[in-house]
């Protein structure tokens, strides 16, 4: 039923554009990426971005089994057999409370979508999709992922008390749509950081740069945590790196416990979970920071290697990566950019992405002319150096160059060998 719903609503474009969670070719990866390009952009203008993100407690556990039903009804047009069947599903729930040998309940359960189940997080989507209109009344940007709700907008730093002031009117009329859904915003728990170059934010004073909803006062953060990745104000990454870095030394200190008892494929499979994986996550994001804030990464992976081959700290690592088939993290970045404008020139991403770079052919000035015909894309002209790392400006570039035996690959398998191969050349050869 999760899969024929979810094609109903892809088919018929009833979930928001921007909302990423459980759909495919959607995550939070996407929604970084994209969320990351729009700011990269404003900034590289002169503007300044107010980031929000809400809060919402326990969004999950309150939603109205009455007002899912007529959300279903009117909005994604589910009636017959259909609503019914969603109607039996969630209706005469129970649940049972055990603790040690003490066993509660059972008790209804009146509300909520139920929990760990497939079609729960989907209904919930459901619930929730009308309240980019009342964002979208306030021209502000967002972007979804599940009860995850963010807000941002790019002002003038003479307009900032303007901005501030949508924003508030928008989180006040988000309160009022929140109690009608039987969801609560916690304002208290919202937090706000102010994006932009270190010159225009020391413009900013103390008053213009604080939000007052209703009772609360939400001040700005010089760093928060977003889908895993943590923003600072003048998106250095320096705090982000810094945490992964503690995060992966901290598992590697663990994995060194079991060297002894597992052998290298083993090991290289522990390293891969709990130490690349950390690497790669919205790595996209790191293109184009300089090598100061890259190479504590390096090291991590370095010492990953180490690790899973027993080598000492003085043996030398270029070849130790290349026995691993692992790419340096420069080189992982790369290939993470490809891939996802793979992603978009494949038509496997979702539109917000695919919609912020064009291919040279489709442009009518170049119909005549050589560039017409190749599969390169368009790179915007960008004021500063920080723009360069926008996904629009870096992406095209990365797929630019690339050999085009690589960019012809005729599917997503085919071109992760291919991508790997050629960087993998790049890095090594002598």
């Amino acid at each position: 039923m999760a899969t024929r719903f979810v094609q109903h609503c892809t088919q018929n474009s009833l979930l928001p554009a921007r909302q990423s969670a459980y759909r495919r070719h959607f995550s939070t990866e996407t929604a970084l990426l994209i969320v990351h390009n729009d700011i990269v952009r404003a900034v590289d203008r002169g503007d300044l971005v107010p980031l929000v993100l809400l809060d919402l407690s326990a969004a999950f556990d309150t939603v109205d089994h009455g007002c899912l039903l007529s959300i279903l009804e009117c909005r994604f047009c589910v009636d017959g057999d259909a609503l019914e069947w969603f109607t039996s599903y969630l209706f005469d729930r129970s649940q049972t409370y055990i603790s040690g040998e003490d066993s509660y309940g059972p008790v209804s359960v009146s509300c909520s979508v139920p929990q760990g189940s497939v079609l729960g997080p989907i209904e919930f989507i459901a619930y929730t999709e009308d309240v980019t209109e009342l964002i979208a009344a306030y021209e502000l940007n967002y972007h979804l992922f599940a009860d995850d709700k963010q807000l941002y907008t790019a002002v003038r730093p003479s307009e900032v008390p303007v901005g501030c002031q949508r924003l508030v009117s928008c989180i006040s009329d988000l309160q009022q749509w929140c109690a009608a859904r039987r969801l609560q915003l916690n304002a208290s728990k919202t937090e706000l950081i102010w994006l932009g170059t270190r010159a225009a934010l020391q413009k900013l004073s103390v008053t213009d740069s604080s939000l007052v909803v209703g009772s609360t006062t939400i001040q700005p953060s010089s760093v928060v945590r977003n889908l895993g990745v943590l923003f600072d104000s003048e998106l250095t990454f320096k705090q982000h790196v810094s945490k992964i870095v503690s995060s992966c030394f901290y598992q590697l200190r663990r994995l060194r416990q079991l060297k002894r008892h597992v052998d290298v494929n083993t090991m290289k499979l522990l390293i891969s979970a709990f130490i690349l994986s950390r690497l790669d996550y919205c790595n996209v994001l790191l293109s184009g920071l300089p090598m100061s804030t890259i190479r504590p990464l390096q090291r991590v992976q370095n010492a990953a290697a180490r690790l899973a081959l027993g080598l000492s700290p003085r043996d030398h690592i270029s070849a130790a990566l290349k026995k691993l088939h692992w790419l340096p993290v420069t080189h992982r970045i790369q290939y993470k950019l490809s891939l996802m404008m793979f992603l978009v020139h494949s038509h496997q991403c979702p539109d917000y992405m695919s919609n912020t770079v064009s291919l040279l052919s489709d442009d009518p000035g170049r119909r005549r002319l050589r560039s017409a015909t190749s599969t390169e894309y368009h790179v915007p002209r960008t004021r500063t150096r920080f723009g360069d790392r926008a996904f629009s400006i870096a992406g095209p570039k990365a797929w630019n160059n690339l050999p085009q035996s690589v960019r012809s690959a005729d599917s997503l398998d085919s071109f992760k060998r291919k991508l790997k191969f050629y960087l993998f050349n790049s890095c090594f050869s002598v």
